[in-house]
């Protein structure tokens, strides 16, 4: 897939009947869940638009997805986990983030948890010992860090299986697996039905970290920086107007992800607010993927982090 060919500059189209003004613009792949929300905000708002970029959204069940629409040019920017970026790179395909999808992560308010189903009756991560736990995708974020705290106790021989996110309250509450990382909002529903939070992989293990960012191939961005650049800042604007507007934002998931809007109040989005991408977070993650026998070889965190040129 290195060889792919990204897609032309994007097209750009009238900002109003007095075409003073032009907008580029850009489809950008998701994996629907509630940081999302300052995207959407940014889209509603206008902020894209006043950085001269016309957004739309495409969802999709996991990065992977996400990756390959990138790279074939369907999608100029994408949510793409840590893993799933140094994966592609290893593999020879240049993906780099561009944006942080919500700041860095919040060590003490993580929108997915490690949780146990009722019918599992486990009330530790030692009951998972030779369970079956659903995760995304088998290379997902949420499986590297639930499998680095099993290995940190002790627990063998988990069979992972995975399963979007939409899917997982269902498998829960029927007993077809027996815990799972899942994230906001369907975490509420599995919680709501029994589920019970045992852990949070991810803050627990990357507190302040970046665990996933807005990403694009190497390609596009070469023959698009100012559309980058324009993108990059945009987000940085809507993270940090979200930091002391949280509620208004959270807003945003009843058009985009259909909530209702009691519900899509009491969604968590996982920051600390600060617009950056954390280059140290990425390489203790590449280092743990190499640790579990992932990955043979590592690559340079300058290759994975977009620097602006």
């Amino acid at each position: 897939m290195a060889g792919c060919t990204a897609a032309p500059a994007s097209n750009s189209s009238d900002t109003g009947s007095s075409g003073s003004a032009k907008l580029t613009d850009v489809t950008v792949g998701i994996v629907p869940f509630s940081p999302n929300a300052i995207l959407f905000h940014a889209m509603d708002s206008g902020i894209f638009k006043k950085h001269g970029l016309n957004v739309t959204t495409q969802p999709a069940a996991s990065p992977i997805e996400v990756s390959a629409a990138m790279l074939s040019g369907t999608q100029q920017f994408g949510f793409i986990t840590t893993p799933v970026l140094i994966n592609a790179a290893i593999a020879g395909t240049s993906l780099k983030c561009v944006s942080p999808i919500d700041g860095e992560l919040s060590s003490d308010r993580d929108a997915s948890a490690l949780v146990a189903s009722k019918k599992s009756g486990i009330t530790s991560l030692e009951g998972f010992a030779g369970k079956k736990f659903a995760v995304v995708q088998l290379g997902s974020i949420n499986r590297l860090g639930a499998q680095k705290l099993f290995d940190d106790a002790g627990v063998k021989k988990v069979e992972y299986v995975a399963i979007p996110f939409p899917q997982m309250p269902q498998a829960l509450a029927d007993g077809r697996v027996d815990g799972a990382v899942i994230t906001s909002p369907f975490s509420g529903t599995a919680i709501a039905a029994g589920a019970k939070v045992l852990a949070h992989p991810s803050s627990d293990t990357w507190p302040n970290g970046t665990i996933y960012c807005y990403a694009a191939t190497a390609q596009y961005l070469q023959k698009n920086a100012k559309v980058a650049a324009a993108f990059q800042a945009a987000m940085k604007e809507s993270i940090l107007y979200t930091k002391d507007h949280e509620q208004e934002v959270l807003k945003s998931l009843v058009e985009h992800l259909k909530l209702t809007p009691e519900v899509a109040s009491k969604q968590v989005i996982p920051s600390n607010y600060v617009p950056e991408i954390n280059d140290k977070s990425i390489g203790a993650i590449q280092d743990e993927m190499k640790k579990q026998d992932w990955i043979k070889t590592t690559v340079p965190i300058g290759e994975l982090v977009w620097d602006g040129k």
